[in-house]
């Protein structure tokens, strides 16, 4: 097994705002954890050929990443999948990072990532998440759980302060695959990324599934980051990103049609 996990980066790019956001992730990627980790970026065929062609193609080079540049756009679990099964193939663990994630706020966040323990402290947690906050510093995902008044999936603690107590813990829920953390074992049991989502959902349900396989996907709050999310899907407007969009929500309804979600709904706002 290579020593090196193997970050995964997928892009699609529209504007030049979006490229300086992907420079600003992978700056401050290689600032917090140097050569520790390979860097694979993937485009999803995006638009602005220019921009990736000529800028993103800099900047990966600028700071040691390799680009792979796909010639149609797919979606999210089949972009990020190209990076997992290199990562399966080659015996690493990945993680998973948005284009629109700026670390600094954790130095070593991946040494608590790849030393995170499942919550009985057997073994090593199949899956770890962090706490990322919006630019303004409030909490945009403290983790993942299932809303019953809602009667879906939501984040936890969504748009409170930064320093919330209650946010501070470590425990046992779904995370979002903006930085997601995917322990090599964990390719090996429960596979990719179900390509049958467009874009949204794939995340959870890939939580789900590792849950189902008697596995553990941990919110680890020692791991911060800032997720400028509009950035990643866009801020509205476009059609298609919303069509796909209800589609992986109705693939997630008929998918986990029979799933108990009970294991998913907190006991208390804590989850401890």
């Amino acid at each position: 097994m290579s020593e090196k996990p193997l970050v995964v980066i997928p892009t699609y790019l529209r504007k030049s705002p979006e490229l300086m956001l992907t420079g600003k992730c992978l700056r401050t990627l290689r600032e917090t954890i140097g050569d520790r980790a390979d860097v694979l970026v993937v485009d999803d065929g995006s638009p602005a050929r220019d921009l990736v062609e000529g800028g993103l193609q800099g900047t990966c080079e600028l700071y040691d990443a390799e680009l792979v540049m796909k010639s149609e756009n797919e979606g999210f679990s089949r972009t990020v999948n190209v990076g997992l099964q290199r990562a399966l193939d080659e015996g690493r663990d990945a993680i998973l990072v948005n284009n629109d994630v700026e670390f600094g706020l954790t130095k070593d966040w991946l040494t608590l990532m790849q030393s995170q323990q499942r919550s009985d402290g057997k073994y090593p947690a199949s899956i770890v998440g962090a706490l990322l906050l919006y630019p303004n510093g409030l909490i945009q995902h403290g983790g993942i759980f299932f809303s019953l008044l809602r009667r879906e999936f939501d984040h936890r603690f969504r748009f409170g302060p930064g320093n919330l107590p209650e946010a501070q813990h470590a425990v046992p829920c779904p995370v979002t695959g903006a930085l997601m953390f995917i322990r090599h074992e964990c390719l090996e049991g429960v596979g990719l990324y179900d390509e049958s989502f467009r874009l949204g959902w794939e995340d959870v349900s890939y939580c789900i599934d590792t849950v189902l396989a008697d596995r553990e996907s941990v919110y680890q709050p020692g791991v911060r980051a800032i997720h400028h999310e509009s950035f990643t899907r866009g801020q509205g407007g476009d059609a298609k990103i919303q069509q796909w969009t209800e589609y992986s929500w109705l693939r997630f309804c008929a998918k986990h049609a029979n799933t108990n979600f009970a294991s998913f709904v907190p006991t208390t706002m804590s989850m401890r």
